[in-house]
């Protein structure tokens, strides 16, 4: 057992009050579809996610000194409900894991989202990351990941809540569950000292997806995407290095999510898996969560993600979270990375532990501070203290 595991245990068992990033569907019972447009979650906030945030902060909106930002705040909707608007802003300051590398403060996010429903079956949404238009110093390539757009759009079609909604467009395919922090272990992989991810922010494919949500708890997903975004990611067997995805095959995706809640809604669960596959490049994810309403979550998930023939990747990733009060939510995760390349003499291994805070300190504006712990096949262990601030609405 790693030793960072070890430590991990300890800590998680010597003190009371928890750690972790909560999710916030293990808090609150609430599906993902419940609060943002996107049936899996991210983006663009629908009415109950706009309303459940909206004044959530320690200084409230009616305080003297800040009332006046926020008058007519009363909806994100517009034009007799037609139009809906929505944007996240997040700036971090941090410092890699290489040694002697200096602190730096960098925009991660800057998307716009915008919604039009012009009838009550259809939603026509869409959202532009401005961040991904930042350039390197003294060049003139942007600074992105690989498989990472600018932009996505969709059209959903639900001719009743019962039935399943019908989506097609450029968006981000249903895989595993949506997590806010590109970093966390399900979708990356460690190539030595350092992490890889396979699934970039902002990635999206041109592709349809059908959802079924007529169940309270239950979520069905399919659909069938290009594989543009996911092409550009580059994977290397110990001898060579091939495209994630090569060719014109559609890349095709399933997901099953079970949203049970006993004792009277007191404690909320969801247990799910999707998969994700491409001739010879698969993503297969299991992921289960279980919280006690408004106070303690706890998540877990385990994806495997393979090319046939040049790598496969076993990422664990367990979270703990505990919400003080409404504003303030303590989190600890840990990750395990297990990477084998196939030409390799010996897999690349990491773990990594993550202590932080998210503090609501008005209404929209979000600060993080985070502890990071990286322990690799090098001697020792790397961390660092990031901190972010995120502005939403």
């Amino acid at each position: 057992m790693p030793r960072l595991f070890i430590v991990f245990l300890g800590i998680l068992f010597s003190i009371h009050s928890g750690f972790a990033i909560p999710q916030f569907s293990a808090l609150t019972g609430n599906r993902c579809s419940n609060c943002h447009v996107n049936p899996s979650g991210g983006g663009l906030r629908n009415d109950l996610g706009w309303y459940s945030w909206n004044d959530v902060s320690i200084v409230p909106r009616n305080a003297p000194a800040i009332d006046w930002l926020y008058k007519g705040d009363e909806s994100n909707r517009f034009a007799n409900g037609m139009l809906s608007f929505g944007m996240d802003l997040r700036v971090m300051n941090a410092r890699s894991f290489t040694e002697g590398a200096e602190r730096k403060t960098f925009p991660m996010q800057a998307t716009l989202y915008a919604a039009f429903m012009p009838v009550k079956a259809v939603t026509i949404e869409g959202s532009f990351n401005l961040a991904a238009l930042r350039k390197a110093p003294n060049s003139n390539s942007r600074i992105v990941y690989a498989g990472q757009r600018m932009g996505a759009f969709s059209v959903l079609f639900q001719p009743d809540l019962t039935m399943p909604t019908f989506r097609a467009g450029l968006f981000r395919p249903s895989v595993g569950m949506r997590y806010d922090d590109h970093t966390m272990a399900p979708y990356n992989y460690t190539n030595g000292s350092t992490r890889q991810t396979y699934l970039a922010p902002d990635w999206s494919e041109y592709g349809t997806e059908v959802t079924y949500e007529g169940l309270r708890w239950l979520t069905l997903q399919a659909g069938a995407f290009g594989s543009e975004g996911l092409s550009q990611v580059q994977l290397n067997s110990g001898t060579r290095t091939v495209s994630a995805i090569g060719g014109n095959s559609p890349t095709i995706t399933t997901r099953a999510v079970v949203w049970p809640r006993f004792f009277d809604d007191v404690v909320n669960t969801w247990l799910g898996g999707s998969v994700l596959v491409n001739n010879s490049f698969s993503m297969i994810s299991a992921f289960a969560s279980i919280g006690w309403s408004d106070h303690l979550s706890l998540i877990a998930d385990y994806t495997v993600t393979q090319k046939i023939g040049i790598t496969e990747s076993r990422n664990f990733m367990a979270e703990l979270g505990y919400q003080i009060f409404s504003p303030v939510l303590l989190y600890a995760r840990y990750e395990s990375y297990h990477t084998k390349q196939a030409s390799a003499p010996k897999a690349n291994v990491g773990d990594a532990g993550v202590f932080g805070a998210q503090v609501f300190v008005l209404p929209y504006v979000e600060v993080r501070p985070e502890y990071r712990i990286w322990d690799t096949q090098l001697a020792g262990t790397s961390n660092r203290w990031n901190i972010q601030l995120h502005i939403f609405y």
